[in-house]
């Protein structure tokens, strides 16, 4: 059991390496200025780089009703409590629905992060919209391009299940799409979306259901 958890902190560490170091190569590549353009050996450097999309997606089917559900997916700040791999979400503004998000980066990442001035892949802006209490949409302002929604749907004949679908969105530079189309790291985004949904699911289940008993013995004591 130990060496499989070894063995699973470190895929996650050599995935998480080959994302960063790939980061500091293209973010070293400062665009050109217009008059460098007119040179000939900087003309490779005005070219519009080359991006790579990708899309994730899961389902799961919570015994909640959608409005609990949406309110408490709607406060993006509680977001690290079910992925473990975000450090902190903060709101910057409200009223625009701007945030700050900041990723958990393995102790042994943080060094290169700090030295290669990868900042900007470990913490992003983002903003969001709200459809209440149906959906929830964002896009990221800043950092790794990434965008995606999250949809509450009741499920039919049963007034206290909801089906929670969660679909991300990514644009990577093209150098990264071999990496990214990998089975390791479509196995990582997989568990670690899952994962993240399943805390949710359990959290969630036990909050209604505490809601559930509430109201039956509050009416039985009547």
């Amino acid at each position: 059991a130990v060496s499989s958890v070894g063995n699973g902190r470190m895929r996650s560490l050599c995935l998480s390496s080959l994302l960063l170091l790939h980061g500091a190569c293209c973010c070293y590549i400062a665009p050109a200025s217009r008059s460098e353009c007119s040179n000939t050996a900087s003309r490779r450097r005005c070219r519009p780089p080359l991006l790579w999309s990708g899309e994730t997606s899961a389902e799961l089917v919570i015994r909640a009703p959608p409005q609990l559900l949406f309110e408490v997916y709607a406060d993006i700040e509680r977001m690290p409590e079910w992925s473990p791999l975000l450090e902190r979400v903060t709101l910057v503004d409200p009223a625009a629905r701007r945030s700050e998000w900041a990723l958990r980066v393995p102790r042994p990442l943080t060094r290169l992060v700090n030295a290669a001035g990868l900042q900007n892949l470990v913490q992003w802006e983002a903003m969001h919209e709200l459809d209440p209490p149906r959906a929830l949409r964002w896009r990221s302002l800043s950092g790794v391009q990434n965008s995606g929604e999250a949809t509450f749907t009741p499920v039919a004949g049963q007034p206290r299940a909801t089906t929670v679908r969660l679909r991300m969105s990514y644009t990577l530079p093209d150098l990264a799409g071999p990496l990214a189309e990998t089975r390791l790291a479509q196995s990582f985004v997989r568990r670690t979306m899952h994962g993240a949904m399943t805390r949710f699911r359990d959290a969630m289940e036990a909050q209604a259901a505490a809601a559930v008993a509430a109201d039956d013995g509050g009416g039985g004591g009547a």
